[in-house]
C-alpha cells in the first residue's frame, strides 16, 4: 500500500465495514511480515498491495475465469483448510459465487475489471507456487491472505452491489416457489 493511503476495513457478511477490529486483515498481515526473518520473503510480501492486484488482474483471461469455476471446490477448500486465510472464508465464498453467477450469465452488473481482479485473487489462492510458496510454515499463506484482502478493498462497492442483487434474487425465487401451484392431489 502506498504511503498516505488509508487502510480499508474488512468487508463483513452484510457488505458493511467491520470497524470493531482495531486493524484490517491487511494491516495485521503487514505487522506479521515485519517479524519475518528472511528479508527476501519479507520483500516479496511487501510487494503485495492494491497496485499489485490491479497489475496482475489486467492479465486475466476468459480461460482463467473458467479455471476458477472449474476449480471452485478446491479453491474454497484452501480457504477452509489454511489457517492464514480461514478468516476470509466467507469473503472467498462470496468471490467464488460472484464468478459463478457472472460466468453462468445470471449476474451481468459487474465491470470486467472487477471480474478480472476477483479471478486473479482466487487463482492466486489456488496456486501453491506464488510469491511465497505455501509450503513455507507461517509465511506461506500470508501472501494469499494479503492478495485477497487487497482485492476485497478494490472491489468493495461491486461486492455490495452483488450482495444486494443476490438478496433480491433469493427473495424473488422464494416468492415464485411459494406462488407455484402444488402437486395435483386429485387423480382421475
Amino acid at each position: 500500500m502506498a504511503d498516505g493511503q488509508t487502510d480499508p476495513s474488512p468487508i463483513s457478511q452484510d457488505g458493511s465495514s467491520d470497524d470493531s477490529s482495531s486493524a484490517s486483515v491487511f494491516v495485521r498481515l503487514r505487522k506479521r511480515i515485519r517479524s519475518v526473518r528472511d528479508t527476501r520473503l519479507a520483500d516479496r510480501l511487501a510487494r503485495i498491495d492494491a497496485e499489485y492486484v490491479r497489475e496482475k488482474a489486467r492479465r486475466i483471461t476468459e480461460a482463467d475465469l473458467d479455471t476458477v469455476v472449474d476449480r471452485a471446490e478446491a479453491i474454497e477448500a484452501r480457504f477452509r483448510k489454511d489457517g492464514g486465510i480461514r478468516r476470509l472464508l466467507d469473503d472467498g465464498r462470496l468471490l467464488l459465487d460472484l464468478i459463478r453467477d457472472v460466468r453462468a450469465g445470471r449476474y451481468r452488473g459487474l465491470p470486467v475489471w472487477t471480474l478480472s481482479a476477483v479471478g486473479f485473487a482466487l487463482l492466486y489462492v489456488f496456486n501453491p507456487f506464488d510469491l511465497v510458496p505455501d509450503a513455507l510454515p507461517l509465511v506461506g499463506l500470508l501472501d494469499d491472505a494479503a492478495v485477497v484482502s487487497a482485492c476485497l478493498s478494490l472491489v468493495e462497492q461491486d461486492l455490495r452491489d452483488y450482495r444486494i442483487w443476490r438478496r433480491a434474487n433469493r427473495r424473488q425465487e422464494e416468492t415464485t416457489d411459494r406462488d407455484a401451484p402444488g402437486p395435483d392431489l386429485i387423480s382421475s
